[in-house]
């Protein structure tokens, strides 16, 4: 199959590369004015003269060396805000490079403890790579599981498109996730001029935090992303092995294809717990990501009461409206019975049937 990973992840990253400079250079260039009076200058001039009014109202306080430090973080803050080439030396630099950096030496502790082919998942571009062979794989199992069946078997058709759909699914979602975290990390540097000078003001350093805070987060999904991938790939390898084998000679039968359905959707589930991971470690809230049960609840719910009673109907099922009316019920038949059998029923029986 033509699809390959390895070569949509770098078109991704040469693309958001060349934005985020791009991006940033423009909005440095809005907020300084083009070579006049702007924004940002603006900002810097009524800071000092606000920390300038204080000092003459004597309600700032603070050594010499703490205003000199006021005065040099005003300035980096005005420089980071404003130059490209200070903030991909000391920003940029740190912020892109760093999850490939923890996720390599993530990858290498996870390598060393295993064998086979997933020894060589040691690198960001190796575990591309390893999820590109299990695409390949799924791909290949399904042609060799018609063939083994027979091709005018219909259920090997369904069970081949069963294999293929989970297979996307979790290929798709790391895919998904890898793309997501890294996109929204470049739009949050792209916008790093205006949440930097906001730095400046006490009251609007808040916005700042927030968008640190959001950055974190978006670091922390790509690094669990490929740690979790590695570690997957490396304690589901033999599986995948066999199937391949099995490929080759065109043998595939329910017996090596059933396991992988299973650990496609038990890597599906586990990915998306990773965006609630990662915000907990960054401070942030969860990203939402798709989610099968938030997709089943929306459709189930935009059907109405009617549809869902028509469709569980066909089903042999019913709604939940239906089971409480259904226990409600019981309850009531059961104090009836109850109260048939008490001493209470029988003495006011007895009276209105025997009036003397």
């Amino acid at each position: 199959m033509n699809f390959n990973i390895t070569t949509l992840l770098q078109q991704v990253d040469k693309f958001g590369n060349n934005y985020v400079s791009q991006a940033y250079q423009n909005l440095a260039s809005a907020l300084t004015g083009g070579g006049q009076v702007g924004v940002a200058g603006l900002m810097l001039t009524l800071y000092v003269i606000f920390w300038a009014i204080s000092i003459w109202q004597g309600t700032s306080t603070g050594s010499g060396k703490e205003m000199v430090w006021r005065l040099f973080r005003a300035f980096v803050i005005y420089a980071l805000a404003t130059s490209w080439g200070d903030f991909q030396t000391y920003a940029y630099s740190f912020a892109n490079d760093t999850p490939s950096a923890i996720g390599n030496s993530l990858l290498t502790s996870v390598s060393a403890n295993v064998t086979g082919t997933s020894a060589g998942l040691n690198s960001v571009n190796s575990v591309q790579t390893a999820l590109q062979n299990i695409w390949d794989s799924l791909a290949n199992s399904t042609s060799a599981f018609i063939k083994s069946l027979g091709v005018l078997n219909f259920g090997g058709y369904v069970l081949a498109a069963i294999i293929l759909v989970v297979g996307a699914l979790l290929i798709g979602y790391a895919i998904f996730l890898i793309i997501l975290s890294k996109i929204f990390l470049w739009l949050l540097l792209a916008l790093a001029p205006v949440f930097i000078i906001l730095m400046l003001f006490g009251y609007t350093t808040r916005f700042f935090a927030g968008w640190i805070t959001a950055i974190v987060q978006y670091m922390c999904v790509q690094i669990l992303v490929y740690a979790f991938c590695a570690f997957f790939i490396s304690i589901t390898q033999t599986y995948f092995d066999a199937v391949n084998r099995s490929n080759g000679a065109a043998t595939t039968t329910l017996t090596e294809a059933a396991p992988l359905i299973l650990i496609c959707l038990v890597g599906v589930l586990l990915l998306s717990q990773i965006t609630n991971v990662a915000a907990s470690l960054a401070g942030g809230i969860g990203i939402g990501t798709p989610s099968f049960g938030r997709f089943y609840g929306g459709a189930f719910a935009a059907m109405g009461q009617a549809g869902q009673r028509r469709l569980m109907g066909r089903l042999g099922w019913s709604t939940r409206q239906e089971r409480l009316a259904g226990r409600e019920r019981a309850r009531v038949s059961l104090a009836q019975r109850r109260y048939e059998d008490s001493a209470e029923y029988a003495r006011l029986s007895r009276k209105l049937t025997d009036p003397a």
